[in-house]
Parts: structure tokens; sequence; C-alpha cells
């Protein structure tokens, strides 16, 4: 189904000055722009990240590909401040990422709100999925509830920074793409905390990363060269994701401090099988 944005309701923060737009199915969407300050690769990363994300089970919003049409971008005033200039999107498709619209959203953590997370432990599975795709930045949540519910959900959101930004390369450090608070990960004690995420970046078939791939408007990145480097580099770091993990455990954050140390540590063979297809 194709999606158009019909009203621009307001900015939000972030170096890609994204906006929230209201589409013609009736929902709201954070959208981001070709064009935008940070690269127009942020929208491929973007999705490509999300529809990863949301394949090995961790909460993540919707992703969409919605248009912007010239028309819109000037009766709305949609508009960029670049290098000190003010500049309009390039028109055409764009990334959307559904808006989470529970009456209680937080973008940073009250003291007390991680006992009342009940998908806490997926913090496990985005960790190592953000060292699969490389995210060069902190890990970014929001944290949710309807009124009459009383503990949160925790959403992952902006992947824009997954791949290297518009780099498209992966200068792994111990303390990227991770969250800012130890707290989440106090509960991991073992591999087995990892599952069944890790295991299914383990086993991500080809098949599957290429027909992701095909629904990427090739404007977002450029040369399918590039884009088909990138998916290669995904499918060979598949083995080194416990590597990356170890790599953060053992960092100066210590991020496990209840982790046990009894069961020797699988390799990612023994843990999942033949790289075979899900």
């Amino acid at each position: 189904m194709s999606i158009k944005a019909i009203k621009n309701i307001s900015q939000v923060r972030g170096g890609s000055q994204a906006r929230i737009m209201l589409a013609d199915d009736g929902n709201q969407y954070v959208v981001k722009f070709q064009g935008n300050p940070q690269a127009t690769r942020v929208l491929a990363n973007e999705y490509l990240g999300c529809r990863l994300a949301r394949m090995i089970g961790l909460s993540v919003p919707e992703p969409v590909i919605i248009l912007v049409d010239e028309e819109t971008i000037l009766e709305q005033q949609i508009t960029f401040t670049l290098a000190g200039r003010v500049v309009a999107p390039h028109p055409g498709f764009q990334f959307g990422s559904l808006v989470v619209t529970d009456e209680e959203v937080w973008d940073w953590p009250r003291p007390s709100m991680f006992g009342q997370v009940h998908n806490r432990g997926e913090f496990a599975g985005i960790l190592a999925f953000d060292k699969w795709t490389g995210n060069a930045d902190g890990r970014q949540v929001l944290f949710h509830r309807k009124l009459h519910q009383r503990k949160f959900r925790a959403t992952y959101i902006d992947f824009g920074y997954c791949f290297n930004a518009g780099e498209w390369s992966f200068p792994d450090a111990p303390l990227r793409g991770v969250y800012a608070i130890n707290e989440v990960y106090e509960a991991i004690q073992s591999w087995d905390d990892f599952a069944p995420w890790l295991g299914r970046i383990e086993r991500f078939s080809e098949t599957k990363l290429q027909c992701i791939a095909e629904e990427i408007p090739c404007e977002w990145y450029g040369e399918r060269s590039e884009l088909q480097r990138l998916l290669s580099c995904l499918l060979e770091r598949r083995s080194i994701v416990r590597q990356l993990v170890v790599d953060f455990r053992t960092s100066s954050r210590n991020p496990f401090p209840n982790w046990t140390a009894e069961r020797p540590e699988p390799c990612a063979t023994e843990a999942s099988g033949e790289l075979q297809a899900m």
C-alpha cells in the first residue's frame, strides 16, 4: 500500500531534523527526509535496521516508505537548517517510523522505572543487534505505557547510525551502540539471556537480507554495489557478534555484574548450529 504524508505536525529533536507527520492512512510517523543534515543514507540505515530488528523479535516501531511530494513540502513549509542556511528537503520517498502513541512516553527513564519495564530482557537482544550492525551511536529507547497499565514497555528507536551512519563501515569499539545506563543489563547472567535474539542473528539468511534490500529506494543510498557490499559485511559479521559482546562485557563499564562464569562460553556454531536459513 502506498502511504502519503498529508500534514506536518511538529519537528523532532535530533541531528536529522525529522518531522512528525500525519499520513493518509490515519497514522502519525516520524519522517526522516532525503537531503537531511546527517546524510540521505540514514534513511536506508533506518529502514534496514528496523526491518532486521523486528525480524529477530525486538520491539521496534513499524517502518514505512512514505511519499512526501513537493507540493506538501512547500505548503507545510518543511525545511532544514543546513550549514546556516534554510533549505527544503528533496521531495519523493522518505523514511517513516510509526509514532508511539501511548499516554505516557519517556525518552529518558526516571530512577525507579527500570523495575517497571516488563520487556527489560530485550536489552540483551538489542545489544547483540547493535553490535552486529555496528551502531556508532548510543542506544535510543522509549519507555511507554497506557494509563491503565502498571508496567512500561521499552521500544527501540533511531537506527540511523547503524553501519556507522553514512560511512557504511564498522569501526567496532566496546562502548559503541550500548545504552547509557548499566541498570538495564544487571539481570544478564549468561549467554542464555541473549536467546533467542543472538541465535536468530547468527542464522539470519542471505535470502531474507536480500529481500529487505530490494525494498529500499535506490535514491537513499546511490550505487547498488555499495549496498551489496554492506549486505556482505552483515553476513560476515554474524559470526563475530559474541566476541563483540564479550568485548563490552570485559570493558571498564562492567555492565554484567551478575554474570556467572561456571558454564563455558559457546562459539557461534556451537550455540546455533550451521548458519542456515531462518
